[in-house]
């Protein structure tokens, strides 16, 4: 099959930071339960940025002067307007999603995220899908709904947190922490396969996180809520630091710079489609930990949804077989 190097590769990097990302949801949802979901995402951002510092620093020979005057305004522009909606408003959004619903409707509302990252990408970037590429990415949507559907997930549903709100918040804001990812992964694919762009994805991530701690932390400066809802929190519960940093070092740093580099080398419609296999990874570890069931349906949704990302990658191939000409 016609498997390019470039993009196949970038499919592999995606499988593996949706597999990373997965594996963190359980260290976070337990620090999440002792902190509250705003200290942990100040938390992660913070030492997240401190850690790409030091990273950018090593790997790109930069200093700490060039590591700020490096990158050119547009780099700055969209892949801190991508840091912003993903790791500030598309998170906030996400964790009270999880407060209200639970992370089982919250990953129903989630699939929003491949058509959103389908749509922006085709506006603001020109990509596009082939007929074959969109039902792949349907079918693998739909076997993700038919999945989560089938699980019991009583044990990730309880998320600890200090503030609830109505189902209707709670399904509008899975919808907008959708629509941020679709848009966050759009601006990233923008800042970093623009014809000036120079930096490598690791400093493209450190733009991003850098942006998104500034920003998140003024807010919750500027509201008076920054002792509240961060410090006293973390303080009160100093034995959770050791899961915390190891969480955000495996789940935040390197996922968010293996989502950067797979894409330079895929379309963002592919490679949110393939983050949001989550679930499937999930499931089987939560089996382990937590004794969850899981039924032969939860199997053949988990079958269903990852043969569409496979028609998704390979629809090249399959309108050959097929004698289609859709290009």
């Amino acid at each position: 099959m016609n498997f390019q190097l470039g993009s196949g590769l970038g499919y592999l990097i995606a499988f593996f930071a949706m597999i990373v990302g997965a594996l963190s949801t359980f260290p976070f949802t337990d620090v999440a339960r002792k902190w509250g979901p705003v200290a942990v995402n100040h938390f992660r951002l913070l030492l997240a940025f401190i850690v790409l510092s030091i990273i950018v620093m090593i790997i790109d020979k930069k200093t700490p002067i060039t590591l700020f005057t490096s990158p050119s305004s547009t780099e700055y522009l969209y892949l801190s307007a991508s840091g912003i909606f993903g790791l500030a408003i598309g998170d906030y959004f996400g964790f009270h999603c999880l407060a209200i619903l639970g992370e089982k409707k919250y990953s129903i509302l989630n699939t929003i995220g491949p058509g959103a990252a389908l749509g922006f990408g085709f506006v603001m970037i020109g990509e596009r899908l082939d007929f074959i590429g969109i039902l792949g990415m349907v079918i693998s949507i739909a076997g993700m709904i038919w999945f989560i559907q089938a699980s019991d997930t009583k044990e990730l549903d309880k998320h600890v947190t200090h503030e609830y709100g109505k189902v209707s918040k709670g399904v509008l804001f899975g919808l907008l922490a959708g629509i941020c990812q679709g848009l966050h992964m759009t601006l990233s694919k923008k800042g970093l396969t623009d014809e000036t762009t120079l930096i490598s994805p690791i400093h493209a991530t450190w733009i991003r996180v850098f942006a998104a701690t500034l920003a998140y932390f003024v807010f919750t400066f500027a509201t008076g809520k920054l002792k509240e809802k961060v410090i006293s929190p973390i303080l009160e519960e100093k034995t959770t630091l050791l899961k915390a940093t190891l969480a955000t070092i495996f789940g935040l740093v390197l996922s968010i710079v293996l989502v950067m580099w797979s894409l330079t080398m895929c379309k963002v419609a592919i490679a949110q489609t393939i983050l949001s296999l989550t679930p499937i990874i999930i499931m089987p570890v939560a089996y382990i930990l937590y004794k969850e069931k899981m039924t032969i349906q939860t199997v053949f949704a988990g079958i269903v949804s990852i043969f569409g990302v496979y028609v998704l990658i390979w629809r090249d191939d399959i309108a050959t077989i097929l004698g289609l000409h859709l290009h």
